[in-house]
Parts: structure tokens; C-alpha cells; sequence
């Protein structure tokens, strides 16, 4: 293939018929970059950030964490849309989306350097907020990797392999920063090296090509218009705001493992050590479970051309398990609900990516886009603890429990609705 024919490719799409064969590089790239991307965001803000709070303002610490996804919220809103238009813009030897990649994985290290040696409330919510949007800007720039370089016809395999390191890093943070609940420097650093070592072998191995003479949508553009670009895309089709709708309700039930650490102390009758052991298991047999069926789903998804009805189903077979620990209240029926759950979690991750990048409505703004929808998400998982909050403040614990089943139902019925997508 010639340098005319890859900036033909950067500037429209890649099509069905520009890639007879699995691409392997992009997809393999998505895998570690699935994980790095995420791993230490995801360890911070599911164990220790919590555990954080816990030892530096013990009496308020549900009411703070809940405090501090409302800034965190808005700030990765701001940074995903942003993040992603301006990858979109990048031009350079290195594609658009690999120097953003690397520049956020350098200054995310120092600044969770930051937050792991703090001992002010105030210093470590700012360290925080400034990763949180440094994470958010690196994920919008990374997931186009898969719209830029990846056929529709090999998407539900690529956006397995995607979801496979997203699982990867979903319960591996947890698995690597639950031994840390007493020692969360120790633990911030740990997260932080794995995470930089995954980033790197994701760039390496993908090799985005060089965009340097791809034009840029748009061109020059005034005030306005650069405000405009920006901006989350106006006339994308009922189908873009269904998926946007179903990121955030996905998401919106997480505050059950924000606080699955006081859930288990302060509900389950644990001890802080215990709740780490507990946790640790959990995570284990969650990652275990959700990546054999990440693995599965995604070329299944491929071969019988059916992504939808896969998926609504899916997610509603991660809030059905909600019920186990309300009625048995108990360590081991957690357990049990978590590798229940993590099945349909698995399918989830495997083709969450292969709708959204299909009901994308222009292949020059994919990253913006894009990241457009994953800000639903993470808008979800960062509201999630609010939510949570509310329902603990008036049902306890154990009504959280519920509160999952009934979003992630609705959630399941917008991914139905969807029209594009078989």
C-alpha cells in the first residue's frame, strides 16, 4: 500500500475492502493499550483513592468520595471532548494519537507520584483531578485507534481484543491495589510502573503510521468554528444518543464497587484486612471469568454478523446476579455475585466498542466522537458514587444492590433501541 493510499485511508476511514486480512498490529495495540490506558485510573479511583480518604478524614469519607466525583465528573467531561479533538487535529510522523499517548503517560506518572506521598485532603483531590483529566484525554486519543486503523468487518474481534484488556484492567487494578489498602503509596507506585511498561508495549506494537501530510478537517478555522469543533457532534442520529445513553446507565450502577471496600467493613461486618482478601478474590475470579467470555464473544459477533441483541442481553445478565448478596448479605455471595456478573460483563467488553464506533457519524472526527460516548461512560462511572451515596444514605448498604438491577435493565433496553446495529 502507498503513502497516497494510507492518507487516502487516515483521511476517509479504513473500509472492508482496504484490509482483506485481520489486522493484527492496531488490534494488538488496542489490547495493551485497553489495559494501560485505564489500569492505574481504575486502581485509584476503585481502591485507593477510597482508601485514601479513609485514613486522612475516616468520619466523612462517603460523603467526600461522593463530593469528589461531582468535580471529577466535569473535569472528565472537559478533558475526554478535548483530548479527543485535539488527536484529531495532531498531525506528525507518529500518527495522531501515539504522541498525546506518550506525553499523558509521563505526566500522569508525576502527578500520581503527587498523590501518592500527600497527606493533605486538599493536595491529594488535586492530584486526582488532574490525572482524572490526563486519563480521560489519553483514553478518547487511544480507543481511535480502532475507527482510524481497524475495517468494520474486523471490529467485533478487534474490539474483543479491546475488551480484553479493558476487563485486564478492570479487575487487575483491583487484584494489584487491594494488598495496598494499608499502604497506598506503596501500592499508587506499583499501579503507576505496570501501567507506563503496558502504555509503551501498546505504542510499540501498534506502530501508528505517519499522518503528516493528511489534511486536517476543516482546515484553518476562525473562533467559532474551532469552538464548534469541540463540541459533541449535533446531528449524529438517534442511534449515537441510544449508545451515549446506554454508556452512562452501564456505568451508572459502579458505585457498588466504589464502595464494595465499606461495603464489606462497614455492612458485611469485615475487617479492613479481611476486606482486602476478600476483594482481592473477587477480582481474580472476576477477570478470570469476564476475559474467557471477552475472548469468545467478539469473532462469534463477527461470524454471525449480531452485535445487539448479544449485548442487551449481556448487560442485563449483570444486574440479574445484583440480587444474590441483597438477600444473603454474606462475603461469599459477594463473591458469588461477582463472577455472576462478570459474565455478562465479559460479552459487554468484548463488543461495547463495535457498536460505538459504528454508529459514529464521521470517520474525520472519530476520536472527538468517540470520546464523546466514552465521556457517557465515564460521566456514568464518575456519577455512580453520587448515586450510590443517595441510596446509602437512605437505604444502606444493601440497597445498592437493587439500584443496580434497575439502571442496568434500562440500560439493556437503549442498546435494544438501536436500529444501525444487528
Amino acid at each position: 500500500m502507498t503513502n497516497t493510499d494510507m492518507k487516502d485511508i487516515a483521511y476517509r476511514g479504513v473500509r472492508d475492502e482496504d484490509q482483506p486480512k485481520f489486522p493484527w498490529r492496531p488490534s494488538l495495540g488496542l489490547l495493551f493499550g485497553g489495559c494501560g490506558w485505564m489500569l492505574a485510573g481504575c486502581a485509584i479511583q476503585g481502591i485507593l483513592l477510597p482508601a485514601k480518604i479513609s485514613e486522612i478524614a475516616p468520619d466523612n469519607k462517603v460523603s467526600i468520595v461522593a463530593l469528589v466525583t461531582t468535580v471529577t465528573m466535569l473535569v472528565s467531561i472537559v478533558a475526554g471532548i478535548v483530548g479527543g479533538a485535539l488527536s484529531d487535529r495532531t498531525r506528525s510522523r507518529f500518527g495522531s494519537r501515539t504522541p498525546w499517548i506518550v506525553g499523558y503517560t509521563v505526566v500522569g506518572s508525576i502527578v500520581l507520584l503527587v498523590f501518592a506521598f500527600a497527606d493533605n485532603l486538599a493536595v491529594v483531590l488535586g492530584a486526582w483531578w488532574i490525572y482524572a483529566a490526563i486519563y480521560n484525554a489519553m483514553l478518547a486519543a487511544g480507543c481511535a485507534w480502532q475507527p482510524d486503523q481497524i475495517a468494520p468487518r474486523w471490529r467485533g474481534t478487534a474490539s474483543s481484543m479491546y475488551g480484553v484488556g479493558h476487563q485486564a484492567a478492570l479487575q487487575g487494578s483491583q487484584i494489584l491495589a487491594a494488598p495496598f489498602v494499608s499502604n497506598v503509596p506503596r501500592g499508587t507506585i506499583v499501579v503507576l510502573v505496570v501501567a507506563a511498561i503496558i502504555n509503551s508495549v501498546a505504542v510499540l506494537i501498534c506502530r501508528e503510521p505517519s499522518n503528516r501530510g493528511v489534511p486536517v478537517e476543516g482546515g484553518s478555522m476562525g473562533f467559532a468554528e474551532t469552538f464548534k469543533s469541540f463540541l459533541p457532534p449535533a446531528h449524529a442520529g438517534r442511534d449515537y444518543w441510544l449508545a451515549a445513553l446506554a454508556r452512562f446507565l452501564w456505568m451508572a450502577p459502579g458505585g457498588i464497587g466504589t464502595y464494595r471496600l465499606y461495603t464489606l467493613t462497614d455492612y458485611m461486618g469485615q475487617s479492613k484486612d479481611d476486606a482486602g482478601y476478600w476483594m482481592g478474590i473477587m477480582a481474580t475470579l472476576g477477570m478470570v471469568v469476564a476475559i474467557t467470555f471477552c475472548v469468545v464473544s467478539g469473532p462469534i459477533s463477527d461470524r454471525f454478523r449480531s452485535v445487539k441483541i448479544p449485548l442487551a442481553v449481556a448487560i442485563f445478565t449483570v444486574g440479574l446476579p445484583c440480587w444474590l448478596p441483597f438477600f444473603v448479605p454474606t462475603p461469599v455471595m459477594y463473591v458469588v455475585y461477582v463472577a455472576a456478573s462478570s459474565i455478562g460483563s465479559g460479552v459487554f467488553s468484548s463488543l461495547d466498542q463495535s457498536i460505538m464506533t459504528t454508529v459514529l457519524p464521521n470517520p474525520k472526527t472519530a476520536a472527538k466522537d468517540l470520546a464523546f460516548l466514552n465521556s457517557c461512560g465515564v460521566v456514568g462511572n464518575l456519577a455512580a458514587p453520587l448515586i450510590a451515596a443517595g441510596v446509602i444514605n437512605v437505604f444502606g448498604y444493601r440497597g445498592l444492590f437493587p439500584m443496580g438491577f434497575t439502571i442496568l435493565t434500562l440500560a439493556a433496553v437503549c442498546v435494544f433501541c438501536i436500529r444501525k446495529v444487528r
